[in-house]
């Protein structure tokens, strides 16, 4: 249900296909205890084939999280420098074109988003690193990624490269700002970008250049993607230690490699050539709790009968969240407490890269509260209602990306049960973040069956509407139904009565509009991953068998669950604070922590929430510095 916790119904615009209904965003989602739990609300995807039959093992085993740090904190990162970027093969053509100094060219936009970078030996070394000598002007041989446009000479920050660094989906885009497009400065020390730290994951930076020759207002589709870098970071605060004169280079370079990074050092560009100076610092924590106050409320983004959503920006690192409150007093009235808890439990252990994550939650006395990243770039039921439908590889792509959550999901022995478009997130690199855990089922092992009776209509499977019990493969129903609506616009059964749903989910053919809607391979997955027979079903014996299928022979999976597919499609977000794609009526509202009237809880009440709190702060850093500024969206007017 993504950020909003009351249904919002909307009127939808979806492909005239054989069925002529559109629905709803959505029909209201039922809760186990039977209590109507009310819920509302491009281009292609070119994955690299690969016959790597270990891809998928590989990405099982990467499934599995590291456990979190044991003294959470802060991480410190600083950009410093670039040296031999240059152009992935094809791109030559958007700067093929000599273009006269203090000049912009226009000309027919050039894209190679979507694509995976093969890498490349090729590499230019000429020049001085970062940046160029005085006597000699930058190169800029046609079709080089130093063809862009100068200024007497010198490149304009707009076309030097600009990295995107994401740490636990906390999401910054930062300029070079000076050198050449091959060989780029950033502010290394004089600026320093701090993230939350709640568990260990990597630091992932991802390197563009704008396209020289794309249209004006373009946005960030047009740029070109020139290559990533990954960073493990160690952890721990830097200890000064004595050199070892004994200790060869060979085996320091071999612990760190095993612990991690502290401080600067180079990185390999992957999908690119060159490398890359970045610095990480981890800071430990000195503070015992958090609280409200250390928290700027900045908007309202959704809102319900158990509380609201808010955008606010924490106050010692300046990163945006989104900060569920919850009212104690509601959901003990509505028996909600134990799927209250089961959505704290799930966040709180996921680590995965499609998975909206838990970065603290805390308490009052009167309230519960979550605080979540921010995915901004709009629920995936706004965007199919846009479009209508997807594509056959973008629909791969998002399925593909669902498939390696729900796998960790399962691998934690926890069944989703609500899959469906208005849950499913994008961030505005394009990847997808599964959020709403409220229907979760816990400590459920492969041959487990439940009873409950929850989720949504049009994506129940067969056998939890029979109540013959229903096992983790019920998800798989759900992504089969899923696809189905990527490709062709609306769920396989749906009907705007909720009764002949149910009898067409149970007794209805699987209809398919034609193959250019729905090629065979997908047909065939679809077939199998809506089979009624639960034991039968694609996925039943787990999600290795949904992997090896031919729909998705081009993805290769380790790289998949690294992230090291460029999405195609990047939402139209401004910055980690746009809240464009949020509703107007809740984003007016005035953000405020909201008094709550009635009697205290009794303490045996209060007891129900013990041990919810998770994570705390970091004191006395001051202002976390940097920009989050999108440098594709320099001139646009702030709203």
């Amino acid at each position: 249900m993504s950020w909003r916790l009351t249904k919002k119904l909307k009127e939808t615009h979806l492909a005239p296909l054989a069925n002529t209904f559109s629905r709803s965003s959505s029909t209201s989602t039922i809760v186990p205890d039977s209590t109507p739990r009310t819920s509302t609300t491009p281009s292609n995807a070119s994955l690299t084939e690969t016959k790597d039959p270990m891809g998928i093992a590989a990405s099982e085993a990467n499934a599995a999280p590291p456990p979190p740090p044991l003294k959470p904190g802060i991480l410190i990162v600083t950009l410093h420098e670039g040296k031999g970027f240059s152009l992935p093969p094809g791109a030559e053509q958007a700067f093929g074109t000599s273009h006269h100094q203090g000049s912009l060219s226009a000309g027919g936009g050039f894209s190679v988003a979507g694509s995976m970078r093969p890498n490349s030996s090729s590499r230019n070394q000429g020049g001085v690193v970062g940046s160029y000598s005085n006597t000699t002007r930058p190169q800029t041989a046609a079709g080089s990624i130093n063809s862009v446009p100068t200024i007497h000479g010198r490149y304009s920050s707009k076309y030097l490269p600009y990295a995107l660094v994401d740490f636990d989906k906390q999401q910054v885009f930062i300029n070079a700002v000076s050198g050449t497009p091959e060989n780029p400065l950033w502010a290394g020390g004089n600026t320093q970008y701090k993230f939350d730290v709640s568990r260990i994951t990597d630091l992932s930076i991802s390197l563009y250049i704008r396209n020289p020759s794309a249209p004006p207002n373009a946005g960030r589709n047009e740029d070109i993607f020139i290559g990533t870098c990954k960073v493990n970071p160690r952890f721990e605060e830097s200890q000064v230690h004595p050199e070892d004169s004994k200790s060869s280079k060979k085996e320091k370079e071999k612990e760190k490699t095993a612990q991690g990074q502290i401080g600067a050092d180079w990185i390999e560009i992957q999908y690119g050539t060159g490398s890359m100076k970045v610095g990480v610092n981890f800071v430990e924590n000195r503070q015992d709790r958090l609280s409200i106050e250390d928290f700027e409320l900045l908007k309202v983004v959704g809102k319900g009968s158990f509380g609201k959503v808010m955008q606010v920006q924490k106050r010692d690192t300046h990163r945006i969240y989104a900060l569920k409150t919850i009212r104690k007093a509601h959901i003990i009235s509505r028996s909600e407490v134990a799927h209250t808890l089961a959505e704290r439990s799930v966040l709180a252990q996921i680590n995965n890269p499609f998975i909206v994550p838990l970065k603290f939650s805390f308490q009052s006395p009167e309230k519960l509260y979550l605080v979540l990243a921010f995915v901004n770039g709009g629920e995936l039921f706004h965007h199919l209602q846009k479009e209508q439908r997807f594509d056959i590889n973008r629909a791969r792509f998002y399925a593909a990306e669902l498939l390696c959550a729900l796998e960790c999901l399962h691998g934690f022995n926890v069944i989703y049960r609500d899959l469906k478009p208005e849950n499913i997130l994008l961030d505005y690199t394009g990847h997808i973040a599964l959020c709403d855990f409220g229907l979760c089922k816990l400590d459920m092992k492969d041959e487990d069956r439940t009873n409950t009776f929850c989720g949504t209509p049009e994506y129940l499977a067969p056998e939890l509407l029979t109540g013959v019990g229903y096992t983790k493969s019920v998800d798989w129903w759900t992504l089969g139904v899923l696809l189905y609506e990527m490709l062709t616009g609306l769920p396989p059964f749906y009907d705007e009565n909720t009764n002949d749903m149910y009898r067409k989910i149970l007794t209805e053919p699987l209809h398919f509009p034609g193959p250019e809607i729905v090629p065979p391979a997908a047909r065939d997955l679809l077939t199998r991953l809506l089979d009624r027979n639960a034991e039968k079903r694609l996925g039943a014996k787990g999600a290795a068998e949904i992997k090896a299928h031919y729909f998705f022979h081009s993805i290769d999976w380790r790289k998949l669950l690294e992230r090291k597919y460029e999405p195609s499609f990047k939402p139209n977000v401004v910055d980690a604070k746009d809240t464009a794609n949020f509703d107007r009526e809740f984003t007016s509202e005035a953000p405020t922590d909201s008094y709550v009237d009635g009697p205290m809880l009794s303490q045996t009440m209060q007891q129900q929430f013990a041990g919810w709190s998770y994570n705390r702060p970091v004191a006395g850093l001051g202002d976390a510095g940097g920009s989050v500024k999108d440098p594709s969206f320099e001139n646009v007017n702030e709203r």
